[in-house]
């Protein structure tokens, strides 16, 4: 049965038709029904058949058996953050033409597309995304995984409701797995739901331990801790311990994009506690490990920026050449928030008051809303309606006020 479906693969590949190939070696009629495997065939025929095609038939087949074990574990390495293993068995596949045949062909464009999701490859996820929208009727594990993809890809597009929405729809009964609790949780920490994020960040924690997955687990018990932070009373003694244990682990694990990550995230709780100087530290530690031309680097610059202008850290010159140099790199990027969140700082450094508003009001909050930054979009809102109240301009503060009590009740 594999030996005809590889065959009758190789022989389209050439060009081939069932006469030429089975010419002086067997009758076109036998050489259909051992493409569709409807006959018993000897061994020497399909040598034959083989050596005219120009394939070694036995290493053939076995690449075509081992697909489906190739891809399970090439989705377990993704479900783990083993990127390096898991690019390796990507190459694998990639370079394996059989799959095109093999009963396991969407599953692989599927897990393409979550793989190149969270590789950050955004540039080749349109043409895949075309190619599985074309598929229907797909067993029940492939339409989990199909929800699953779509949601980490409005999140990573920034469209966060969207994303929570497609995400509550996957069957956890069906499909149940580390990453999809992990970015269930990251999608209810981007809708500010901490308690929901806490829920879903401890499943996955329990599942990567269950397998020793360390660096799942690193990410898994940062996103609680940032949970647990939305409680501004918490002692910040636990918390910095909770933060050099993982920091210790990313270096055990040599995971400095990890490690950047928790430096960062340890860098804005010194910030909210207006400890600028350890916040400002901090962040630099997170720029010096992540890849300057990208948006991650932006966002602890962006921390940066506010460490120094809050607590009086940096000259507005310094600020404004880091505000300039953040933009450039925004633009180069294309990176559409930070743009716009350094133009904001650019206008509060200046001390323009009526520009930073205006900004804020016609440009800042409306892409927040529509994006999901809802944290972000709070803070700001905030701001706004107690400079219209400031103002007396009372229309503008109850429209303001309006967004805010929506949110609450939501």
């Amino acid at each position: 049965m594999y030996e005809g479906k590889v065959i009758k693969f190789y022989r389209e590949l050439a060009g081939m038709t069932q006469e030429q190939l089975g010419h002086g070696i067997c009758s076109t009629t036998h050489i259909s029904k051992i493409e569709r495997g409807l006959t018993e065939y000897s061994s020497e025929i399909t040598a034959l058949l083989a050596k005219r095609l120009d394939i070694n038939i036995g290493n053939e087949v076995r690449r075509l058996t081992e697909i489906k074990e190739k891809l399970d574990m090439w989705h377990e390495m993704i479900i783990s953050f083993n990127m390096h293993p898991a690019e390796e068995i990507q190459k694998q596949l990639a370079s394996n033409p059989l799959i095109e045949i093999s009963n396991y062909k969407t599953l692989y464009y599927l897990l393409s597309l979550k793989y190149n999701l969270k590789h950050g490859k955004l540039t080749i996820i349109s043409k895949q995304l075309k190619e599985l929208q074309k598929k229907k009727n797909l067993p029940p594990y492939e339409q989990n995984l199909y929800k699953h993809v779509m949601g980490i890809y409005h999140m990573v597009m920034e469209n966060h409701p969207e994303s929570i929405r497609i995400l509550k729809k996957v069957d956890l009964d069906k499909y149940s797995n580390a990453l999809i609790y992990y970015d269930l949780a990251t999608a209810y920490h981007y809708n500010n739901s901490p308690v929901l994020a806490y829920y879903y960040a401890e499943k996955a924690l329990q599942l990567y331990k269950q397998k020793n997955y360390f660096l799942g687990i690193i990410d898994a018990e940062n996103l609680m801790i940032i949970q647990i932070e939305s409680n501004q009373f918490r002692d910040f003694k636990e918390t910095k311990e909770q933060y050099q244990a993982l920091l210790n682990l990313c270096d055990l694990c040599h995971s400095p994009d990890r490690k950047a990550k928790l430096l960062h995230n340890f860098a804005y709780e010194n910030l909210r506690r207006k400890n600028y100087a350890e916040a400002a530290r901090l962040y630099e530690q997170s720029m010096d490990l992540k890849e300057k031309e990208s948006g991650i680097y932006l966002l602890s610059l962006e921390g940066y920026i506010r460490a120094g202008w809050e607590g009086k850290l940096l000259t507005q010159e310094e600020l404004l050449k880091h505000v300039h140099e953040g933009l450039l790199l925004a633009k180069k990027v294309n990176d559409k928030i930070y743009t716009i969140v350094l133009t904001v700082h650019k206008y509060s450094i200046l001390q323009r008051e009526e520009q930073y508003y205006k900004y804020i009001a016609t440009k800042a909050l409306p892409y927040f809303r529509e994006h999901g930054h809802i944290i972000v979009a709070e803070r700001y809102e905030t701001e706004l309606f107690n400079y219209y109240l400031k103002s007396n301009d009372a229309d503008r503060a109850i429209q303001t006020a309006t967004y805010i009590v929506e949110r609450i009740g939501q």
